[in-house]
């Protein structure tokens, strides 16, 4: 019987159960990877995982009358993902806002905070209340650390959900509230170019190291105008390119890193901009790897102490 549930779509332990599901046979289910758990006494069939709506429908069967999906939660339901690297594997957070006078719920595994929602901060998707974009990345840049809020800003921008403008002028009428300083900052290095997180959390590192911001999305190209390489980001005026390697695309085989050294050695060679390459233990790690090797390059002697992104 308990079989039968994977032909239906998200679904609560309850409803299992009513169905004479025991809790043994759903975790029989999820260890055999034909069910997911995306929260507690939740479930979601596994060739439904990805799918946004069932991920909508997943996430109303939890959601408390009146809240709306918000923070990481939300952003997730929009097809950004700003998990932190320690949580990758694992679901996003559940989180949600609850109107003022609104009870917060009781759930070990959702975290719901008493706020102001106003009808124009608040859109449906696949059904679902949450927060809209704007207010999605407002709250990220507010409450999560740097490094989270600029990616989330980064991201949630370059997808064409929100403008910097939109978030420059929805922050105004917030200042002297709690962390909107950070917001400020945070929106202030927004760029929608960035193509990734690492990007995002390279380029606040050189910044906060009181070093040259960098371009974004750099363009090499030959005598006729086309492009012949683009670089992560990089401080143009001195030919000097950041590139943030990540695990899947550039680490994880000899090939990428045979195929990535032949590449920055082309653009040494034909352009003469030295490449500077980052990981992720670079940016968000304390040793600082990264702000070192470019002040050298640039002839720079400057004293910084590692700002924590928290």
């Amino acid at each position: 019987m308990a079989t039968t549930l994977l032909d239906d779509g998200p679904f609560t332990w309850r409803t299992a159960a009513a169905r004479g599901v025991s809790e043994r046979e759903l975790r029989a289910l999820c260890e055999a990877g034909a069910l997911e758990r995306p929260s507690r006494g939740l479930y979601v069939p596994a060739h439904l995982a990805d799918d946004p709506a069932a991920r909508a429908a997943a996430i109303a069967l939890v959601l408390p009358r009146g809240a709306a999906l918000a923070r990481e939660s939300a952003a997730w339901l929009m097809g950004i993902d700003v998990r932190p690297p320690g949580r990758w594997e694992r679901p996003p957070l559940l989180e949600c806002l609850v109107p003022l006078g609104g009870v917060r719920p009781h759930r070990a595994d959702l975290s719901a905070y008493i706020s102001d929602l106003p009808e124009d901060d608040v859109v449906r998707i696949d059904g679902v209340a949450c927060t809209s974009p704007t207010r999605t990345a407002l709250d990220l840049a507010r409450y999560r650390p740097r490094y989270i809020g600029l990616g989330a800003v980064d991201a949630l921008t370059h997808a064409g959900l929100v403008s910097v403008h939109e978030l420059e002028e929805a922050v105004r009428p917030l200042r002297g509230r709690r962390f909107v300083r950070r917001a400020r900052e945070v929106i202030e290095l927004c760029d929608p170019r960035a193509e990734s997180m690492g990007e995002s959390w390279g380029r606040l590192r050189v910044v906060e190291a009181g070093l040259p911001r960098p371009e974004v999305q750099i363009s090499l190209r030959d005598e006729s105008g086309r492009e012949v390489f683009r670089l992560d980001m990089g401080i143009v005026e001195e030919q000097i390119g950041i590139e943030y390697d990540g695990v899947a695309h550039h680490l994880r085989t000899p090939a990428q890193r045979e195929h990535d050294d032949a590449r920055r050695t082309a653009i040494r060679d034909r352009f003469g901009w030295r490449v500077v390459v980052t990981t992720k233990e670079d940016v968000l790690g304390t040793r600082p790897v990264l702000e070192s090797t470019l002040m050298e390059m640039l002839g720079l002697s400057i004293e910084f102490r590692r700002r924590l992104w928290i």
